[in-house]
């Protein structure tokens, strides 16, 4: 990145259901995502929840385009006097974002490229090496590689391939798409100072907020009875009931993962909140012998890794990160 590369706004997106505008504030997206689910939700709810898409393509974009800017803000020459915590705020919303992708079942090709595109946008996610090449990575980055791998894995599905290789009579080589949903074209690394689509305020009062952390623990705790409750009840019945049943019971999973995901990457402001920060990781750590997917596991403690980075760029001494010893299930 260049500060004498100032290549002006970001592309506009192609959707708009994320999208800020300047006068909203920025809302955590799983909050969003959540809020209109009771702490004790109906079956038909869970079932609406779990069958529900939310635009996954868009949220990667989001992430991306949030972590470019963090960056911008961090760096750029005529620095905001709170640019640290604009850069955080950002950081937090994006891998609030992450979760979300993560999270999501892949039921379609789109969850899939969003998937694997914003994997390849996010860091070490495997390149091409020679023959010869011999790793040579300590232990710690390489857990941090394996986490993040299994935490974007889109499962063993056949994956049709990437758009076609142009032929002899073809032209505009240079703009080819390489994948069917690339973020490295769609959202290039911009040099230049920042341009904040909303006001640096907004970014500093998001980044001093957060949820309630025991509220958080709790339906973490009653979706993980549930879904285990459904999946029994779901084995002892049949045809279309059971389908339910089982749509309802993956539903309270996946909120029961994204809640613990949201915990864990708001930062604490009290030693309570802390204690049930710390109380979410343990419940996640005890699911290591349970039959959940191997990417749920990976998911929370990929965001845990991620976030103590942006905790610390908020100020936050090491007595409030929370550092879990966790089951090397992953």
């Amino acid at each position: 990145m260049s500060s004498n590369d100032d290549q002006g706004r970001l592309p506009p997106p192609e959707k708009h259901s994320l999208a800020l505008r300047e006068d909203e504030r920025f809302r955590d997206p799983l909050e969003a995502l959540t809020s209109n689910l009771a702490d004790d939700p109906t079956l038909g709810e869970l079932i609406a929840f779990r069958q529900g898409r939310p635009n996954l393509k868009e949220a990667a974009r989001m992430s991306r385009q949030f972590d470019h800017e963090a960056h911008r803000v961090a760096y750029a020459d005529d620095r905001h006097p709170h640019a640290a915590t604009i850069a955080a705020s950002m950081e937090l919303a994006a891998l609030l974002l992450d979760s979300l992708v993560c999270a999501w079942p892949a039921d379609s090709l789109d969850e899939v490229d969003a998937k694997l595109a914003l994997a390849d946008g996010r860091g070490p996610y495997g390149t091409d090496q020679e023959p010869d090449y011999i790793a040579s990575l300590d232990s710690k980055t390489a857990r941090r590689i394996r986490i993040m791998r299994a935490a974007f894995d889109v499962g063993q599905l056949s994956v049709p391939p990437a758009p076609a290789a142009p032929g002899l009579a073809d032209s505009n080589l240079s703009s080819w798409p390489r994948l069917r949903y690339d973020l490295r074209d769609l959202l290039p690394i911009r040099g230049g100072e920042p341009v904040l689509a909303t006001s640096p305020d907004m970014w500093i009062a998001f980044a001093s907020s957060g949820p309630k952390f025991g509220r958080l623990r709790e339906r973490v705790v009653r979706m993980f009875e549930t879904a285990e409750r459904l999946f029994d009840l779901a084995r002892a019945n049949e045809g279309d009931k059971s389908r339910e049943l089982r749509l309802a019971a993956e539903g309270a999973r996946i909120l029961a993962y994204i809640n613990a995901c949201q915990a864990l990457i708001w930062p604490a402001r009290s030693k309570a909140d802390l204690e049930e920060k710390r109380a979410v990781a343990r419940i996640i750590n005890d699911r290591a012998c349970r039959p959940d997917p191997l990417h749920m596991q990976a998911i929370v403690r990929h965001m845990v890794d991620e976030a103590i980075w942006v905790h610390r760029r908020l100020g936050l001494h090491d007595g409030a990160l929370v550092e879990v010893d966790w089951i090397e299930i992953v």
